[in-house]
C-alpha cells in the first residue's frame, strides 16, 4: 500500500484514513510509450511488450483483481513454469502462459482504444545480483572508522497458532501464527504505508503470512487487503492503523524483559533461530563461541567491513574468518565488528554485552567459551594403565620419552605388516623404545596387539579400544625409575604364539584368528551335530586356526587340554544349537554365528 508521507502527519492528528483503492502503473503502454524496456522483477528480467500478439495462448493461471501491470510480472517471476504474463489493463486481469514461441509486436495496436492496453511481460534471463548497499555511516567523512553506529530495523516475536484468525472487532488483535520456523503477529486495522514489491490473490489471512514466510530474505510485512483478499509483500515491518487492512508482522524478540547482563552459566546451542535462542552461545567454524542477543544494538564498536550473507551462520562463518572481528550485527545485512579497546579488561568485557533493545537487529559478540569442573583422580602419576595415564610421559629404559594417551590411535603405516602382542602398553613402549625407526605405538587392549610407526605427534583418530604413545625425544626423565612389579610389567617381551586365547586369562573376549572372529568361552563345550575330531591339532592355537580356515565350522572345542572337535554353526536336523557349561572344555565360536547367538 503506497500513501503519500504527508497522509502519514494527518493519520496522527484525525486517526481516520480512507484507503487508496488502486495503485498507479509505472510502465505505460498508451501509443506503446514503453514497448521493448526491460524491468526486473524478483531477480528476473522480463521485457515488456505493448499490444501485442504473443503465442502459446493456453493459460496456466488466471488471476482476478490485480491492480497493476507491474503486480502481474511479480506474480510470473514467481512461478517456474511462466514464460509470459498478459495483463488486461480494462479488466484488471494477469494471466500465466508457457514459454514464448512467436511474437508479433503490436498487433492489437487499433483496438486498445475499445478494448484497453494490454502488457506482455516476457521472461528474458536471470537478472544480475544487485551490489550490496554500503554501510551505515556516521562521525568523519574523511573514512576513518565510524564509532558508536546503530542501525534502524523492523519488529518481530514467537508463539503458537489458533485453528483460525479473525480480526473482526479486532479478536485476534496481537495472535501469534508460526510457519516455517518463522513467527507472525497480526495487526488487525493496520497497514503498511510503504509500496510493496509483490501483490497476488490469497484465500486467507494466513495464506498471507505463508508467502511472507516463503519470501523470508525480502518480507518485512504481509499486508491483507479486506474485501479483494489480496496479500501485499512489503520489504519492511513498518505499521499503522487503518481500516480495512490487516498486517502480519514477522517477530524475533524475546517478549521477556531484557537481562541488565549476560547469563553466568549460557545454555550452548547449535540453532540461531530467534527469539528462542536469545542468550544462548554458538561456536563458530574456528572455535570461537558467540553470545547471542536477538534484537539488540551494540554501541562502541568500530564497523570493520559489511558482508553479504546468505545466513545468519554465514555471517557469523566470515567474522570468524576476520583477526580483526570479534563481534557482528545482522540487518538484512552482515556487519562484522571489532569492540573499542579499554585499557581495564573488564570494560572491555562490559562492552560486548548490550543493553539496547532494537526490534529487528541481531548482536553476536566473542565470549569465554563454555567450561566444566576438572576431575583431578582421572589421571596417576606413573601409570601405564588408563584412564589414569592419559596425558602422562613414560620414560623407556632406552631413554626415550613417550606421551600417552588413551582412547586414540595414531592410525599411520605399521613399521610391521604383522604386529607383536605384548601382554602390557608398557611393555609395548618398551620395544619401541629399543628400535630406532619407532616412534609411536598403537596398543589394542582387547587383541594386545602392539603396532609400531613413525608419527611423533598426537594421536587424531578416536578409538576407545586402543592406548597410544608418540615419542617425546630423550632429554629428562619422567618416571623413569620402577618398583620390581612396574619393571616386570615393562620388561616382559612379546607373547609366545602358543598364549594366544588362553583360558581363563581370555574368556569373554573377542580374538581374530586368520581374519576370522572367534569369542572364547572358558569351560564351555558346544552342542551341535555332527561333530568331528581333529587328530591334526596339537594344541588349541591349531585347533582354532584349522576351525578358521574350515567354512562348515562353527566353533571349536579344545576338550581335556588334549583333544579338538569341530562343531557346525547348524544341527543337520535343523534343531537348536547350544553352548553350555563345561569344565573340561574351552569353546571358540565363531562371531556372528547360531553359536555365538546361543552363547551370548
Amino acid at each position: 500500500m503506497h500513501i503519500a508521507r504527508s497522509s502519514v502527519c494527518w493519520i496522527s492528528l484525525v486517526t481516520v484514513l480512507v484507503p487508496v483503492s488502486a495503485q498507479s502503473t509505472s510502465a505505460i503502454c498508451a501509443k506503446e510509450k514503453d514497448h521493448g524496456t526491460e524491468h526486473t522483477f524478483n531477480g528476473k528480467t522480463f521485457k515488456l511488450y505493448c499490444n501485442t500478439d504473443i503465442k502459446p495462448t493456453n493459460n496456466i493461471q488466471i488471476v482476478n483483481n490485480v491492480l497493476t501491470a507491474e503486480a502481474c510480472a511479480e506474480i510470473c517471476s514467481t512461478r517456474a513454469d511462466c514464460g509470459y504474463a498478459r495483463y488486461a489493463a480494462k479488466f484488471k486481469r494477469c494471466i500465466i502462459r508457457p514459454p514464448v514461441t512467436s511474437i508479433v509486436e503490436k498487433a492489437f495496436t487499433n483496438s486498445a482504444t475499445a478494448n484497453g492496453n494490454t502488457f506482455e511481460w516476457v521472461f528474458v534471463r536471470d537478472a544480475a545480483p544487485s551490489p550490496p548497499p554500503p554501510p551505515p555511516t556516521s562521525g568523519d567523512s574523511n573514512g576513518t572508522d565510524n564509532i558508536d553506529q546503530t542501525i534502524p530495523s523492523p519488529d518481530q516475536d514467537g508463539s503458537n497458532n489458533l485453528p483460525a484468525y479473525d480480526c473482526t472487532n479486532q479478536r485476534d488483535h496481537g495472535k501469534q501464527y508460526t510457519i516455517s520456523g518463522k513467527t507472525f503477529e497480526l495487526l488487525c486495522d493496520h497497514g503498511n504505508i510503504d509500496t510493496g514489491y509483490l501483490t497476488v490473490p490469497v484465500t486467507s489471512l494466513t495464506e498471507c503470512a505463508d508467502l511472507c514466510a516463503r519470501d523470508a530474505a525480502r518480507c518485512g510485512s504481509a499486508e491483507f487487503h479486506v474485501g479483494s483478499n489480496m496479500c501485499e509483500l512489503e520489504p519492511d515491518g513498518s505499521s499503522v492503523g487503518i481500516v480495512g487492512y490487516h498486517l502480519w508482522v514477522p517477530k524475533t524478540c524475546p517478549s521477556t524483559p531484557r537481562p541488565l547482563a549476560a547469563g553466568a552459566s549460557p545454555q550452548i546451542t547449535t540453532d540461531l533461530t530467534c527469539p528462542m535462542n536469545d542468550g544462548k552461545i554458538y561456536q563458530g567454524v574456528d572455535g570461537t563461541w558467540y553470545y547471542i542477543q536477538c534484537c539488540s544494538d551494540s554501541a562502541g564498536a568500530v564497523i570493520k567491513g559489511f558482508e553479504t550473507a546468505s545466513s545468519h551462520q554465514q555471517c557469523i562463518d566470515k567474522c570468524s574468518a576476520s583477526s580483526e572481528c570479534n563481534s557482528l550485527l545482522i540487518l538484512h545485512q552482515c556487519f562484522l565488528r571489532r569492540r573499542r579497546v579499554y585499557q581495564q579488561l573488564q570494560a572491555l568485557r562490559s562492552r560486548g554485552y548490550s543493553t539496547a533493545h532494537k526490534p529487528g537487529v541481531h548482536h553476536y559478540y566473542a565470549t569465554e567459551p563454555p567450561t566444566v569442573a576438572a576431575n583431578h583422580f582421572d589421571t596417576k602419576r606413573c601409570s601405564t594403565q588408563c584412564p589414569e595415564a592419559d596425558g602422562q610421559i613414560f620414560a623407556s629404559p632406552t631413554g626415550e620419552n613417550f606421551v600417552m594417551s588413551c582412547k586414540k590411535r595414531h592410525g599411520t603405516t605399521y613399521l610391521k605388516q604383522t604386529p607383536d602382542r605384548y601382554p602390557t602398553f608398557a611393555s609395548c613402549m618398551k620395544a619401541c623404545g629399543a628400535i630406532p625407526a619407532c616412534l609411536s605405538v598403537d596398543y589394542e587392549l582387547k587383541t594386545q596387539k602392539c603396532f609400531f610407526s613413525t608419527n611423533t605427534k598426537n594421536p587424531t583418530v578416536a578409538a576407545a579400544a586402543f592406548a597410544s604413545a608418540h615419542s617425546a625425544g630423550c632429554a629428562g626423565a619422567a618416571c623413569g625409575s620402577c618398583n620390581t612389579t612396574g619393571c616386570d610389567d615393562m620388561n616382559a617381551g612379546p607373547l609366545d604364539a602358543k598364549s594366544y586365547y588362553a583360558c581363563d586369562r581370555d574368556h569373554g573376549k573377542p580374538v581374530t584368528v586368520l581374519g576370522v572372529d572367534f569369542y572364547v568361552a572358558c569351560q564351555h563345550g558346544i552342542n551341535s551335530h555332527p561333530w568331528r575330531p581333529v587328530a591334526a591339532a596339537a594344541d588349541h592355537v591349531a585347533c582354532v586356526e584349522l576351525c578358521a580356515a574350515d567354512a562348515a565350522c562353527g566353533g571349536a572345542n579344545w576338550i581335556g587340554g588334549a583333544s579338538c572337535f569341530h562343531h557346525p554353526d547348524v544341527n543337520r536336523d535343523g534343531s537348536a544349537v547350544s553352548v553350555d557349561q563345561r569344565l573340561d572344555s574351552d569353546a571358540f565360536v565363531k562371531v556372528p554365528g547360531n553359536l555365538y547367538s546361543a552363547l551370548v
